[in-house]
């Protein structure tokens, strides 16, 4: 989920709607455009052996030029379990924390892809409807905070991102973190083959 972007400022989050309804059609050509984007991307900020996200978000940081934190947030049923919002000087990640350190990994892989996709999502809400939701903030922030959707195809293209980029960096003999299991790369690399 993304919470914002744009050029130096904070914009709109993006609410996700369910993946792709019956009878959607995602672009065919969009498989083929995520793995182009995951191999430049490789070949630009190598994946550090052994695996270690963070250590890889720094490497992303010093490509960008532009600060990345990420931030742990507690969960609750029914919310997101990641978002990204692009500030002024730099981009927040929020994962959730009660997750597995692949889980969390995964789901910072998604928002990053978000981020080097630069979704921007479309807005639902009005001014009034943001503002009857959380009545002690501005009609106008709540518009900015609470009133994007993401299209199924920027949510596949997120998600086929996190899963090519989290298959290579649990590929081969790199160990993972600590917690992070051997059954999970299993389970990541198999879903990685069914999404292709």
């Amino acid at each position: 989920m993304l919470i914002g972007a744009g050029a130096g400022r904070a914009q709109c989050t993006r609410l996700v709607r369910p993946p792709i309804v019956s009878g959607g059609v995602i672009d065919p050509s969009l498989r083929a455009r995520a793995r182009v984007r995951v191999r430049e991307l490789l070949r630009e900020v190598p994946l550090p052996r052994p695996w270690s996200m963070n250590e890889w978000v720094d490497r992303l940081e010093r490509r960008r030029g532009r600060e990345i934190d990420l931030v742990a947030v507690e969960y609750a049923p029914g919310l997101p379990s990641g978002a990204w919002q692009r500030r002024a000087d730099y981009d927040l990640i929020a994962y959730t924390a009660a997750a597995s350190p692949l889980h969390q990994d995964h789901i910072i892989a998604h928002e990053i892809a978000h981020l080097l996709c630069e979704h921007r999502g479309v807005c639902l809400m009005s001014k009034a409807e943001a503002a009857a939701v959380a009545p002690d903030l501005s009609a106008h922030l709540l518009s900015h905070l609470l009133t994007r959707v993401t299209s199924d195809e920027d949510e596949y293209e997120a998600e086929l991102i996190a899963v090519l980029l989290m298959s290579e960096a649990t590929a081969g003999l790199a160990p993972l973190r600590p917690g992070a299991s051997g059954r999970s790369a299993d389970q990541a690399q198999r879903l990685a083959s069914l999404l292709g």
